[in-house]
This record gives C-alpha cells, sequence and structure tokens, in this order.
C-alpha cells in the first residue's frame, strides 16, 4: 500500500490540469464478444488491424459505459441530465460528468497483434475536494496504476538529471538510457516510479491503489522537485 497522508492539501484545478488515472490491461483479441468464426486473428499491427480491433471491440466497450453509467447514478448520485455518455466510435468510449471525463479506449496492442490494449482512465478534474472523497474511491476501487502528468513544455531530461545529480540527494535514485530518452525515478518513501519522457511524467505503482492515494502519492513525489520547475 501506499502510504497515507494526513489531512493532504487539496490540489487545485490548475495543479490537476494534463493529469489522468490511468490502467491498461489486456486481453485477448479472439475473445472479444464481435469476433466472428470467419474472423482473423490480426497478423499484424496496421490501421486497417487497428480499426478492425476497435469495431469489434464496441459491445464491450458499450457494456464496460454501461457499467460505468449504473455506478456514477448508484455512487456518486448523478442524474441522467449530468452525463454525457458519448458511444464507441474508433475504439473509444466516454461519459462526461460534472466532476470528471471517464474514458475506455480499445486498441490493438502496438507489441502483439493477437492482443487488445485496454485503456481506462479519468481526466479532466472539474471537482477537485470530490477526488478524495468516500464515493469517488467507491466507485473506482483499486482500479488505477498509474498518474499521468502531460507537461505543458516538454522536458529537457538531460538539464533535469543534471540538476539532481548535482544536488546529490541520497533519498532519490535515478536510473536513465545513455542517449537519455527516458529517466525513472525512486524516491524513498514512495511505493512507486516516476518515469519520464520528454513529453510524459508518470507515477506507476506496482499494484493498483484507491485513486486518493495514488493522487497524494504524486504531488507528494512531484513536491520533491520543488527546486526545478521542468515539470
Amino acid at each position: 500500500m501506499l502510504p497515507a497522508q494526513t489531512n493532504p492539501e487539496e490540489p487545485t484545478p490548475s495543479a490537476l490540469a494534463n493529469v489522468t488515472l490511468v490502467r491498461e490491461q489486456r486481453s485477448r483479441v479472439r475473445d472479444l464478444a464481435g469476433f466472428k468464426k470467419n474472423h482473423q486473428v490480426p497478423g499484424e499491427v496496421s490501421e486497417h488491424t487497428n480499426s478492425f480491433v476497435a469495431r469489434i471491440a464496441a459491445d464491450d466497450l458499450s457494456e464496460d459505459l454501461e457499467s460505468r453509467f449504473a455506478d456514477f447514478r448508484r455512487l456518486l448520485k448523478f442524474k441522467r441530465v449530468d452525463m454525457q455518455v458519448s458511444d464507441p466510435e474508433g475504439g473509444v468510449g466516454q461519459i462526461s460528468t460534472p466532476w470528471f471525463d471517464y474514458q475506455v479506449i480499445a486498441t490493438i496492442a502496438p507489441d502483439d497483434p493477437s492482443e487488445v490494449l485496454w485503456r481506462r482512465q479519468v481526466a479532466e478534474f472539474r471537482s477537485p475536494k470530490d477526488l478524495f472523497s468516500s464515493p469517488f474511491s467507491a466507485v473506482f476501487g483499486n482500479l488505477f496504476d498509474t498518474v499521468e502528468l502531460l507537461p505543458p513544455a516538454a522536458i529537457d531530461l538531460s538539464l533535469f538529471i543534471d540538476q539532481i545529480e548535482e544536488r546529490g540527494i541520497d533519498t532519490i535514485t535515478l536510473d536513465y538510457d545513455r542517449n537519455v530518452t527516458w529517466c525513472h525515478i525512486n524516491l524513498k518513501g514512495v511505493q512507486g516510479q516516476l518515469q519520464l519522457t520528454a513529453d510524459r511524467v508518470a507515477l506507476v505503482v506496482a499494484q493498483p491503489q484507491p485513486p486518493s492515494r495514488l493522487l497524494e502519492a504524486f504531488f507528494h513525489a512531484r513536491s520533491q522537485f520543488g527546486g526545478n520547475d521542468r515539470f
């Protein structure tokens, strides 16, 4: 489990801009509801095979949206007029609520065309205080294992790494490749790893956690770099 914070400061809407709660999972293409006997499992990743997977995943996507819609009504007490549902199109389904947008996305796995990559995410947070409420935790449970941030400008990884190494903080461990295309950061006291590329920052944990714990851990980890404005 991630360490719980005592009376965490509530993130502001600006702090939550470009932040997304994410979980990616896989299943077999042949297990999709729309896979028929005359269909063939894709043998390559292409625009055509991705369109095929998106099309035959429509029923599974609709089932996911139906389940979430019911949960949002029952646990978050949203009314029908509070929610705008976008039926699956191109492998993407969405429910917009007063608090957030929920998306479920089905694409062909980039490294294995016989598998579907499912991405479930919550973003566009409009009511920060409600993200730490019991109903929000109840509706999503331990679904997410990643907090993702898309920074407003590209991160200069070389400069970032050099600054951290210059500080010589023994509670921070860095790993990166020779060409500095990625950087992984382990922080003492934080169960999870910060993973950086030039256009993405993510806190990834080994086991899914309640949304509030993930967000608290992410903002705690991010605060460790308060002297660096890179993200």
